[in-house]
């Protein structure tokens, strides 16, 4: 039964999950929102866009599938949620059915270099200043001692966090 890792905007799931064939980095997008007005879209120009729809089916299709594919891979990558994204539900469900995850996780010291990795993969500025408005919410939130935590070093990799705590 694999593990559950809920990671950070910018700090390389979809690099472990394009170089791993055990992690699975598990895209939220195309669970949350629905096609209208940005099929033709990269999933980084997705992220932020104001076009998109909300799909009627989220948070329990991407929890059903994420629960489907810890079976099949030993990491399953997914988003990092805060209640200021509406996203909570996820991790509530996780904590009232008492399924394990992670949270991997930048320092607060660390924006700079996520800033960065944002704009070298291509999302626009309006997502990456929604992820900096939320980036101190983020990080207190998830530094708090209920969530089990990777701590990914300032100028890190998820990468390296998950080398580090021998997990890949």
């Amino acid at each position: 039964m694999g593990k559950i890792i809920a990671a950070f905007a910018g700090v390389g799931k979809s690099y472990v999950g394009k170089n791993y064939t055990n992690v699975l980095d598990l895209e939220s997008t195309y669970f949350k929102w629905l096609e209208n007005g940005v099929a033709g879209m990269t999933e980084e120009e997705r992220k932020g866009n104001k076009n998109r729809v909300l799909n009627p089916a989220w948070p329990q299709n991407y929890i059903d599938e994420i629960l489907t594919q810890k079976d099949k891979y030993d990491i399953v990558l997914i988003q990092l949620s805060h209640p200021r994204l509406k996203n909570q539900e996820i991790f509530q469900f996780f904590d009232e059915h008492g399924i394990e995850y992670m949270i991997a996780r930048p320092n607060l010291s660390g924006w700079k270099w996520i800033e960065k990795r944002l704009y070298d993969r291509g999302n626009t500025a309006e997502f990456v200043s929604q992820v900096k408005d939320n980036f101190s919410v983020f990080i207190e939130e998830f530094s708090k001692p209920k969530y089990k935590q990777l701590i990914i070093p300032d100028g890190k990799f998820l990468l390296d966090a998950l080398k580090a705590y021998n997990l890949l």
